[in-house]
């Protein structure tokens, strides 16, 4: 078995920071919205998307990407016989499955799951990533499935662009065997980067923490060696402010930069085209 390395998982990058920027957010939630497709395309839900199951790529222009990972309770939506393929008739009553904190109200129904519960664990995540969840200091898994059943989108979505409610508003219209509109939730998301001017190349806020740190110890020299990095959060608007040549130049002054901190041209990572092309059928 051959197996890639990543980086550090969503969980772990998301703990240095207090609260994400809109741009992260978007930017993350481009990401996730893709890996998904691609795994309902070829016929299976994964029913455990959380930030301990996204990771970064480990090095250089991987590092922009984020890679879904642990499908140890993906399931086949799906029946292939004969040449043909169509959707498995749901089972009701089933055993939960999922991350009590990030699941599908549906799953906590034990109702099968579908690609739009794996969406609302997507929505779930992004929206944790601008604040607590309504469920937040909420204990035990009917509890917290009362909670999520009684959060209006509003409330969910209330530290979020507009945009990532009219994805929840659409996630409301779906059931078991409807397709999501991959396309309509891309586009409510790079509607945000373009009104904001976001960039895939900009650096995500845990990568903002650890230029601050690098900073510091740097203008310390040789003496703070020995010491522990700490992560604390910038300026964002000193840092934001230089260019990309500059951020390197100013951070990376006294060494060669580390090859995950060095970006390409202004690329599109993903496109309209990517979200748009139904390979399953249904």
């Amino acid at each position: 078995m051959v197996m890639t390395l990543f980086g550090q998982s969503l969980n772990t990058l998301l703990r240095r920071i207090h609260e994400c920027s809109v741009s992260t957010q978007v930017r993350v939630g481009i990401n996730i919205l893709y890996g998904l497709k691609q795994l309902h395309e070829v016929g299976y839900v994964h029913r455990d998307i959380k930030p301990a199951n996204l990771a970064v790529g480990r090095r250089g222009q991987e590092t922009r990407v984020i890679h879904m990972l642990d499908f140890g309770l993906a399931r086949e939506y799906v029946i292939r016989s004969e040449g043909t393929v169509k959707m498995r008739i749901p089972r009701t009553g089933t055993l939960f499955r999922g991350t009590t904190r990030y699941c599908s109200a549906n799953a906590h129904k034990r109702s099968e799951q579908g690609r739009p519960d794996d969406l609302w664990s997507m929505l779930y995540v992004l929206a944790e990533m601008r604040g607590p969840l309504p469920w937040d200091r909420v204990r035990g898994k009917e509890e917290i499935g009362k909670v999520k059943e009684a959060t209006s989108d509003m409330k969910l979505c209330r530290n979020s662009p507009k945009e990532i409610l009219d994805i929840a508003i659409h996630l409301r219209s779906l059931n078991y065997y409807t397709r999501p509109d991959y396309l309509l939730i891309y586009n409510k998301l790079a509607a945000v980067m373009s009104k904001c001017h976001y960039r895939y190349s900009d650096p995500y806020d845990w990568e903002k923490t650890k230029y601050s740190s690098h900073r510091r110890h740097s203008r310390r020299g040789r003496r703070s060696s020995a010491s522990t990095t700490s992560y604390s959060s910038v300026d964002s608007r000193n840092e934001e402010s230089l260019t990309k040549e500059e951020l390197k130049t100013a951070i990376f002054a006294d060494e060669t930069p580390p090859q995950s901190y060095i970006w390409d041209n202004d690329k599109e990572l993903f496109t309209a085209a990517d979200f748009e092309i139904n390979e399953i059928g249904f």
